[in-house]
C-alpha cells in the first residue's frame, strides 16, 4: 500500500470518491424517476376515478357537467404527462459530484408538495363520489375545486426546476 502522501494514493483516493459520488448521483436520479413514476400512476388512477364518475353522471342524465369534468380530466392527463416526461434526474442539479444538501432538500420538499396535491385530488374525488343523484350545483363546487387543484399542480410542476436552481446559487455563495 503506498503512503498517503504519494501522488498514487491521492489519485486512487480521488477516483474512489468520484465513483462514490457518481453512484450517489445515479441513485438520486433513480429515486427521482421512481417518485415521478409513482406520482404519475396516482394521478392516472384518480383520472380513471373521474372517468367513472362521468359515466355515472351520464347514466343519471346529468350531461350538463360533462364539459367541466372533461376539462379536469384533460388537465390531469397534462399533469401526468408533464411529470412522466420531465428531465431524467434533473441532470444540471446532479452533474456536480458535490451535490449540495440544500438542493436535495428543495427537491424533496417540492416533491412532497406534489404528493400532497395528488392526495387533495383524491379527497375531492372521494367527495364527488358521494354526490350521486344530487343537483348539478352541488357537483359544480367539487368540480371547481378539482379544476383549481389540478391547475395549481400543473403550474407548480412547471416551476420544479426553477425551485432547485434558485437554491443552487445561494448555496454556491457560502
Amino acid at each position: 500500500r503506498p503512503p498517503r502522501s504519494t501522488p498514487l494514493y491521492s489519485s486512487a483516493a480521488s477516483d474512489v470518491y468520484k465513483r462514490q459520488g457518481y453512484k450517489e448521483k445515479e441513485l438520486r436520479r433513480e429515486t427521482d424517476k421512481t417518485l415521478r413514476t409513482v406520482l404519475t400512476r396516482q394521478i392516472e388512477d384518480q383520472k380513471a376515478r373521474l372517468t367513472g364518475l362521468q359515466v355515472e353522471l351520464i347514466s343519471g342524465g346529468q350531461l350538463g357537467l360533462m364539459d367541466d369534468m372533461e376539462r379536469c380530466a384533460t388537465k390531469m392527463q397534462i399533469l401526468a404527462d408533464s411529470i412522466r416526461t420531465a428531465s431524467y434526474g434533473y441532470a444540471p442539479l446532479f452533474d456536480d459530484v458535490r451535490v449540495k444538501e440544500e438542493e436535495l432538500d428543495a427537491l424533496a420538499q417540492f416533491d412532497q408538495g406534489l404528493a400532497v396535491g395528488v392526495e387533495r385530488i383524491k379527497t375531492i374525488l372521494d367527495t364527488m363520489g358521494t354526490l350521486a343523484g344530487r343537483p348539478e350545483q352541488d357537483w359544480m363546487e367539487s368540480i371547481r375545486a378539482l379544476n383549481n387543484t389540478v391547475e395549481n399542480l400543473v403550474t407548480e410542476f412547471g416551476h420544479r426546476r426553477e425551485v432547485i436552481l434558485q437554491v443552487a446559487p445561494a448555496a454556491d455563495e457560502s
